[in-house]
């Protein structure tokens, strides 16, 4: 970790003892050669080029900076980007980051470290923004940078980008500002320089990819004469084949559609095919192509989705607008072969401008990103051996710049303190206020007269250069060339790192920056979706042009809208609190561990380093006003104060116990070194730290003690629901349980009850079955007696006939039959008949008739059968003497009503002449609950049970002698059969009740007409269409006349039912009496019809 490495020379430079170039040039190099490449000069950072991988950017290290102070860890980027961070996070303010230094210093790499860190640290919210920032860089890099002599991936564009933060300080977005694209290196490098980036990456695509080769006719580096690849410069092909798909990537990352992707490739390659286009001299006056551009031509075309003939009237013939008529006239093959580099820069440079304005759609904040914190990357001085207008450019960009630089911690300084009256020693530094006032100071500078020859007709850049040396031939800072040999080609400036040679060839062409209208205009017609889109789009500063197309006056010059960019970055800026990182190169050779004294120590004298040590040191940098330093610190008095502000600021900074020296009061301000601000701040910071504390601890309190009141009324109202709740499912568990216990019991019951009723009925029977046996045995006797009489009967005649005979004839008998008379009174008197046993037969007739075997079976049989009957019924006399001893009116104990949920319905009507046993009269059993219960018994009843008995009573006296004992145990009977006698009385009692009821309804003879109960009691209802029957009642207040009659709702239905539709619910009498009237038993729900209710 970067806080565990040894020191090794001096972090912050401020802090030596010695100042001057050779010790500072000697602390960098011994950090250098230790690998710690960065160096504090107060707040500006110092950074040196390694040109190596260093393992010091890893998640650990910004794991370590996050919340450090700057300076409490080893110098590093990320400590700066923390303490930008920190001073949006607790001042409130834009930050600008400045990040300046000659090319291949690494100001590209630094400007990624910084929004690395930035996008680390805030990627617990934000993570899918901080991704397309990431890959928004990784495209402006592929198109905006290439390899220089100085530096193998040089930003040819300057760019500010401002991250913006949301009011919770999380990245809600980038917004890129784009400056000055090198154009000139499309069509031309130098020897030892290559194109952009992703001209070689799609190129090597389509040689590793045949697809993509096909589509979009991509040939080998080689082939391509915009291509710089000469036998020094080889290309990696695998490489920059995976260079081509991050770039890929990043383009899904920021949500481009893949037809804007090709549409993009598509561009590039007709600019390669463009390159490679060869005219033919026609005359001196014309040109034409050559055959081996068909191919290209035809590639081109098929690319941009344009008609050949249109592309080949770009590429051959130029208008020109005289007085607002455009004329056409053919190119000659120089200005054919100036106007095809012009084409290939128009198409690149609208391609990146767009895609810039793309990535910030994508990344766009929206009203949310009112903080931001600008990094400034922007190109480094340069000083190459041929030196054109873009070196021009970027020079005036580095001073304008250094002038912000020099302005904003030397010469605004110390004008402050000279105001203030702050007692300092001054110091001197380079000032580049005259090599600004040459390049830009209206109304005669570099830029204007380039400019008025733009504007010219026939303007040229020998005009343009004489122009300069008559102007400023005697300027400190203009030089005419490097001898008088080159006086009509150069002209140079001393800018503030050197003197710089220009040559003017291509100045007042690249200054003009044609536009290709023409090209654009049939663009606009393109097949290609993305190409017809791109034809639409224009820079801002071309949109407000007033100037017809084809004049020299149609735009603003590249060098004015360059100079406008620029002052506006200045002004945004200004308003910002800026942080310098300034970027070293520390050999021209681009090899790690090489320190050259030499050219690092230059780059030290015109970055002004000695300079800034020495205001650091001697200066105060840090300024507050009077109210707003004793609002800041103010915490730190004990007591407070209320006299004047010097007294109350020279109170609160003896709490330092540090010498006046560190600080001093001016007029408005109080300035304050590093040292003592920084003591400051330490102890507000602790202050507010133990306030904090103790406000968090109260706030705590009170938040926990609300916290406990509210769960607690929670916990309360949670166990008052609960319990409810549980006391509700016991109570539905033992009313499930009861309910199923009665119904066991009420089956018991039922079936005891059944039991009894079978046992009666079958007693019944019996009884029945005994009468009729008694009947038949006395029909029998009857018919015997009655034999026996009529043989009596007929021996009397017999004999009475006899005696007649021997009456009358008593001679004839004694004469005739004289021997038979003998015989007869000897058998009569052998007989000895006995007049008084004559009808002894009688007896043993009766005897035998009474002997009969049948009957006797018959008796055998009854006799058994009765046997258990006697039993039961002698119980039944004894508890029937009981009941009758016990008084009328009382009845059976009632049971109470079934804890179910209360019925939704109106209850039913109560059955017609049957009464119901008072509340009072009822008596709980012990046991269970029983049902109401009416009157077991009326007079009637009785009567006719106790005559029922008093018969079984006659007929069972002869057998109650024998069954007493058996009647002894049954009067031992316990409580549970008398419940049992009970049950069963009731049932029969209820049964009896309802055939009375029912046999007094169907009894009734009552008239009832069905037409005047229709009139009075039914609905009225519609009728369909077709005639037919509506079953849903009509509306109340409906007046409709298609209505069916009430009479024939009389003969509707071929039955004894009505429907319920039919009659009025809202009323129960009127069910009940529809049921008496017709003798329903109950009411047919018609299926297609609802009960209708009428309304009250």
């Amino acid at each position: 970790m970067m806080s565990s490495v040894r020191k090794v020379g001096v972090a912050d430079m401020t802090t030596m003892s010695e100042i001057d170039e050779i010790e500072i040039n000697q602390n960098l190099n011994i950090r250098y050669c230790s690998d710690i490449i960065y160096t504090y000069t107060g707040s500006i950072l110092i950074a040196l080029n390694p040109y190596k991988t260093i393992n010091i950017y890893s998640k650990e290290h910004v794991s370590e900076y996050h919340r450090c102070k700057l300076g409490d860890l080893s110098p590093h980027v990320f400590a700066l980007a923390e303490a930008a961070y920190t001073s949006i996070v607790e001042d409130n303010l834009n930050q600008a980051c400045v990040i300046s230094g000659e090319s291949g210093a690494g100001k590209t790499e630094t400007t990624k470290f910084i929004l690395q860190y930035l996008c680390t640290i805030t990627s617990n919210v934000s993570s899918w923004v901080q991704q397309q920032i990431l890959e928004a860089n990784t495209i402006l890099e592929a198109f905006g940078n290439a390899k220089t002599i100085r530096n193998d991936n040089s930003s040819r564009f300057g760019k500010f980008m401002q991250v913006c933060f949301d009011d919770h300080n999380c990245i809600k977005g980038c917004v890129i500002q784009d400056y000055l694209l090198e154009q000139s290196r499309i069509t031309y490098q130098s020897e030892g320089e290559r194109n952009y980036h992703i001209m070689y990456q799609l190129v090597a695509q389509g040689q590793e990819n045949t697809d993509v080769a096909k589509a979009f006719y991509l040939k080998p580096p080689e082939f391509y004469k915009y291509l710089n690849t000469t036998s020094t410069e080889q290309i990696n092909m695998a490489l920059e084949s995976k260079k081509f798909d991050a770039v890929t990537m990043a383009f899904t990352v920021l949500q481009v559609p893949q037809f804007v992707i090709d549409g993009v490739f598509k561009v590039l390659s007709s600019i390669l095919w463009l390159g490679n286009i060869d005219f033919m001299d026609i005359d001196g006056e014309g040109c034409d192509f050559s055959n081996s551009d068909q191919e290209a031509i035809s590639n081109i075309s098929s690319l941009l989705g344009l008609k050949r003939c249109d592309l080949q009237n770009v590429l051959l013939i130029r208008q020109i607008n005289v007085r607002g008529n455009i004329t056409e006239i053919p190119l000659k093959i120089k200005e054919a072969v100036e106007n095809r580099h012009a084409m290939a820069k128009a198409l690149y440079s609208k391609t990146f401008t767009w895609l810039v304005t793309k990535i910030n759609n994508c990344t766009n904040p929206g009203k949310g990103g009112a903080k931001f914190l600008g990094v400034l990357d922007i190109f480094g001085f340069e000083n190459f051996s041929q030196n054109s207008f873009e070196q021009l450019c970027i020079n005036y960009t580095n001073e304008k710049l250094h002038k912000f630089f020099n302005h904003y911690v030397f010469a605004l300084e110390q004008s402050i303190y000279d105001q203030e009256d702050i007692i300092f020693n001054h110091v001197e530094f380079t000032d580049n206020s005259q090599c600004l006032e040459i390049i830009e100071k209206p109304p005669r500078c570099v830029f204007k007269l380039l400019t008025e020859q733009c504007h010219m007709p026939k303007g040229s850049d020998s005009a343009y250069l004489n122009n300069m040396h008559s102007e400023f031939e005697f300027h400190p800072n203009y030089i005419k060339g490097s001898d008088r040999r080159h006086w009509e080609t150069e002209f140079g400036i001393k800018h503030y790192a050197g003197s710089v040679i220009y040559t003017v060839d291509g100045f007042v062409k690249k200054n003009r920056d044609v536009q290709q209208d023409v090209l654009f205009d049939y663009m606009s017609f393109s097949e290609d979706i993305f190409v017809k889109d791109l034809s639409k789009f224009q820079d801002p500063q071309f949109v407000n042009s007033n100037y017809p197309r084809g004049s020299s006056k149609s735009k603003c010059t590249v060098s004015d809208n360059f100079r406008s960019q620029l002052q506006s970055l200045i002004d945004v800026l200004q308003h910002t609190k800026t942080w310098y990182v300034r970027c070293i190169k520390p050999n021209l050779l681009k090899r790690p561990n090489n320190y050259n004294n030499s050219l690092v120590l230059d780059q030290l004298k015109y970055l002004g380093v000695v300079d800034i040590i020495r205001i650091r040191r001697e200066g105060f940098p840090i300024h507050l006003s009077h109210e707003d330093f004793i609002n800041k610190y103010k915490c730190l008095m004990q007591n407070k104060s209320f006299e004047y502000s010097h007294k109350y600021i020279t109170d609160i900074m003896e709490t330092t116990y540090l010498t006046n020296t560190e600080w001093q009061i001016g007029k408005t301000k109080i300035f304050l070194r590093s040292v003592i601000y920084e003591l400051l701040e330490d102890k507000r910071k602790e202050k507010i730290y133990k306030n904090a504390v103790t406000i968090q601890k109260y706030w705590k309190r009170f938040y926990c003690f609300k916290s406990f009141l509210r769960i607690k009324l929670a916990v309360l109202k949670i166990q008052h629901a609960y319990k409810g709740w549980k006391l509700r499912i016991h109570f539905m568990r033992m009313r499930r349980s009861a309910i199923v216990i009665q119904s066991r019991l009420r089956g018991v019951f039922a079936r005891e009850v059944a039991t009894a009723l079978r046992e009666m009925r079958r007693v019944d029977e019996e009884m029945k079955k005994r009468d009729k046996m008694f009947e038949q045995l006395a029909n029998v006797q009857t018919n015997a007696l009655a034999d026996c009489e009529r043989l009596v009967q007929e021996e009397i005649n017999v004999l009475a006939h006899i005696s007649d005979n021997i009456q009358h004839s008593p001679k004839l008998f004694v004469d005739a039959n004289d021997f038979e008379n003998k015989t007869t009174e000897a058998s009569i008197l052998q007989d000895s008949v006995d007049l008084d046993n004559i009808f002894a037969f009688l007896g043993e007739s009766t005897e035998a008739a009474l002997g009969n075997p049948l009957i006797d079976e018959i008796n055998d049989k009854m006799n058994n059968l009765v046997e258990d009957l006697d039993k039961e019924i002698e119980l039944c006399m004894q508890n029937g003497e009981n009941f009758e001893n016990q008084e009328i009116g009382k009845s059976f104990p009632s049971k109470g009503v079934p804890s179910l949920p209360e019925p939704t319905v109106p209850p039913p009507p109560p059955p017609a002449s049957i009464g119901f046993i008072s509340a009072k009269q009822l008596k709980p059993e012990p046991i269970y609950e029983a049902i109401n219960a009416i009157k077991l018994t009326n007079t009637k009843e009785i009567t006719e049970e106790n005559k029922t008995l008093l018969k079984l009573k006659i007929l069972q006296e002869n057998t109650k002698k024998s069954t007493s004992s058996f009647f002894v145990n049954y009067q031992m009977e316990d409580e549970r059969q008398q419940r049992r006698k009970q049950r069963v009385e009731k049932k029969i009692y209820e049964l009896n009740c309802n055939e009375d009821s029912h046999r007094d309804i169907h009894n009734d003879d009552s008239f009832y007409n069905i037409l005047e109960f229709a009139e009075n009691y039914f609905n009225t209802h519609d009728l369909s269409s077709d005639g037919n029957f509506i079953y849903s009642p009509s509306g109340k207040g409906e007046n409709n006349a298609d209505c069916m009659a009430k009479q024939n709702m009389t003969i509707f239905l071929k039955s004894d039912k009505i429907p319920t539709s039919h009659i009025h619910m809202y009323d129960p009498e009127n069910v009940l009496l529809s049921c008496n009237i017709f003798q329903i038993p109950h009411l047919n729900l018609c299926d297609t019809c609802t009960c209708y209710y009428r309304r009250s």
